[in-house]
């Protein structure tokens, strides 16, 4: 099932990158020499786990520890924006602003203390607030506050530090409270992105994966420095990156995995492991604002900071007093811009502040309120309700669904009753009529009936009106939609069959097969280490079931991918696939589920169901094509939505070639075809790349 908000009140762009993997060892004796070996040809590798000894009965953890990859991203990126930061010509334009600034400073009569507005974009999946990839607002502000402790290097926090070169860099960090509309906010922008996280397994995928969703979310780069909280769940490892100055702006700012934002410090966040104070994003926003790794160029110091010792090789975990270049001093493992682990972390030099505060004075899109406006409140209107959708729940092997809203009041004057439409796919819609007590800034869920469907993809629609029964005095913030599917029913077929390839590690895999009363119908495995025969099991099923296949791994990371190429797929009778795959847990969980309706639909609109609508090839770059079972019977029209429901494209059809659309002009993003026939219609999302 596929879910995803579209807040019309977002508007945003993409970061560059640099990259986080994690991986912890717990090698064999079997295996050291292979890993000593390994460490001896390079002296830049961090241990790498293998899971190679077959004769073993349990492989190591999947936690690679080696933190970013921003030299590589930056190198691809550069391609295209050959004076980006990584240049000549960047460190050229640095050196000149740190010059201007030396002069500027000594005739101020003080320091200026910037501060940068910051919207955090949180993506997740429909999870309730604070459930996995939707963190509370408690984790986001949390980060905010690191940030702040880490760049002031304020006293009593862990940002303080006493190192004769350590500096309070001056530049703090706020919650935007407004949106690109004009529109209140609390600098927290919730989007629902129709899918578990980022799911692919190589790094370059991930990171493309990633890009493709950042415009549609983006708030505008010269006002905003934008955060996202995303999961990175496909076994890339990423905790995260940023994009450097002097690059595009639809893909500016910083990201991180969720499980690393924020910090475990406060006490109403709960985060863990060594990666879990805050200062993943402390180091990424560093990128950001112009600084490299303290190990750039390795003995050659390519940091381009006077301040920071060169360091051979990144550091890991938190080795005191280690000398890795000859003169130069002990490695500064204290320092941000480092591998360590986030309780070793506390430093920022003075040299270092001079290359950040040039950034902000030198380099475009590097917001402060000296330049943008947004950490300001709005001017006050006394009528102001806005609209947002909290959770979305589908009911699992039915074609109902259960939404719950959220009402804010934005105005001055205490809201006590306005109207709530919603409908599905722009049917006719059903009245909500609220009544409550709401002052300023609070807001209430309301939660709706139970609504029904059909099989495909669908767009719900939600606006809200008469707020105290007047005029809304800002309309920004008065409508929201949310892109969702429901599954098809396998009602005709009397028989499910799983095709299972087994990895490596076959010890690790079971499975089984439920009927909806949870009575255990089949089940298989562990299978036997080495072992890749591939496994065949049929499930007779009846009509009006719902079944639920659930395939486990007992280490968490899967059967696609690193140790074997392994994979399951379940097909009906007739060979339509209903799910393939073998990347789920990637280190973050242990099985994956799926549940398959034999019920017959209801409410199925028959041409879309019997002519297999979908769109080809998804992702595409230029021309993406509608194709439909029935060739001749060709559907009424189309049109093209972004990702904020916003309606870029339209077209009436009246022969075949009109089924080819050209999108080689759209923005980079997720969007949709709504293809319409007589009056019905089905929504199909796409990425361009």
């Amino acid at each position: 099932m596929v879910l995803m908000v579209n807040k019309k009140i977002s508007k945003f762009t993409t970061a560059i990158d640099l990259i986080f993997t994690q991986e912890i060892m717990d090698m064999r004796k079997t295996t050291l020499k292979i890993l000593l070996a390994c460490l001896l040809l390079s002296n830049f590798m961090m241990l790498a786990q293998e899971k190679s000894n077959l004769n073993s009965s349990q492989k190591p953890k999947n936690e690679n520890l080696v933190r970013c990859a921003s030299d590589e991203y930056n190198a691809e990126l550069l391609k295209n924006n050959p004076k980006m930061m990584g240049s000549k010509a960047y460190e050229n334009l640095i050196k000149r602003q740190i010059e201007i600034n030396k002069t500027s400073i000594n005739r101020s009569q003080g320091a200026v203390v910037y501060t940068i507005p910051v919207v955090v974009h949180v993506l997740h999946n429909g999870e309730p607030i604070g459930v996995g990839p939707n963190i509370s607002d408690a984790q986001v502000l949390s980060q905010i506050q690191v940030l702040n402790e880490d760049y002031r290097r304020m006293v009593g926090t862990r940002g303080f530090n006493t190192n004769p070169v350590g500096a309070d860099v001056e530049i703090e960090f706020c919650l935007a409270k407004q949106t690109p509309d004009g529109c209140p906010t609390t600098g927290i922008d919730r989007v629902n992105i129709g899918q578990n996280g980022i799911n692919e397994t190589s790094l370059p995928n991930a990171l493309t994966q990633m890009d493709a969703l950042k415009p549609s979310s983006i708030w505008d780069a010269s006002r905003y420095m934008n955060m996202w909280s995303v999961a990175f769940n496909g076994g890339s490892g990423i905790l995260g990156y940023a994009q450097f100055p002097g690059g595009v702006a639809n893909t500016d700012g910083v990201v991180s995995d969720y499980r690393y934002f924020g910090s475990n410090d406060d006490p109403n966040v709960t985060l863990t492991g060594t990666f879990n104070l805050g200062r993943t994003m402390t180091h990424e926003v560093g990128h950001y604002l112009g600084l490299f790794h303290t190990f750039q160029d390795g003995c050659s110091d390519g940091d381009f900071v006077a301040d920071t010792p060169a360091v051979a090789t990144p550091n890991y975990g938190c080795p005191a007093g280690t000398d890795s270049c000859v003169s130069a001093g002990l490695d500064m493992i204290e320092n941000y811009m480092e591998y360590t682990d986030d309780s070793c972390m506390n430093v920022f030099t003075n040299d270092q502040k001079t290359r950040i505060i040039a950034t902000m004075t030198g380099a475009a899109n590097r917001p402060s309120s000296l330049t943008s406006n947004v950490c300001n409140a709005l001017a006050s209107v006394n009528d102001d309700g806005s609209i947002n959708i909290e959770q979305f729940s589908l009911i699992e092997c039915t074609v109902n669904f259960t939404p719950s809203l959220r009402i804010t009041n934005w105005g001055t004057v205490t809201l006590t009753s306005a109207t709530v439409a919603y409908d599905v796919d722009g049917g006719g819609s059903t009245n909500y009529n609220w009544t409550g007590s709401l002052n300023y800034g609070e807001s209430e869920i309301i939660n709706l009936p139970t609504l029904s469907s059909s099989s495909g993809n669908h767009v719900f629609n939600v606006l809200i009106s008469n707020p105290n029964g007047n005029t809304d005095l800002r309309n920004c913030n008065d409508s929201v939609s949310l892109n969702f599917a429901i599954d098809p029913s396998y009602d005709s077929t009397s028989q499910i069959n799983l095709t299972l390839t087994p990895d490596d590690f076959g010890s690790e895999i079971t499975w089984e097969f439920r009927a909806s009363s949870n009575a255990l119908l089949y089940s298989g495995g562990p299978y036997t280490n080495g072992d890749t025969t591939v496994i065949n099991q049929v499930f007779n099923v009846v009509p009006n079931e719902c079944y639920a296949f659930t395939i486990f791994d007992s280490q968490g990371d899967g059967i696609c991918c690193g140790f074997g190429n392994g994979s399951y797929e379940l097909t009906t009778d007739n060979a339509t696939v209903i799910v393939s795959g073998g990347a789920y847990g990637a280190g973050y969980g242990t099985s994956e589920v799926t549940n398959i309706s034999t019920a017959s639909t209801l409410g199925v609109n028959d041409y879309f169901v019997n002519n297999g609508v979908s769109l080809f090839p998804n992702p595409t770059s230029d021309i993406i094509n509608i194709k439909l079972a029935r060739g001749n019977d060709l559907p009424d029209s189309y049109k093209i939505y972004n990702i904020l429901g916003q309606l870029v494209a339209v077209r009436e059809i009246s022969n075949q070639l009109q089924l080819k659309i050209d999108v080689s002009s759209l923005s980079k993003g997720v969007y949709f075809v709504k293809v319409i026939k007589e009056g019905a219609s089905t929504s199909i999302p796409f990425i361009k790349n």
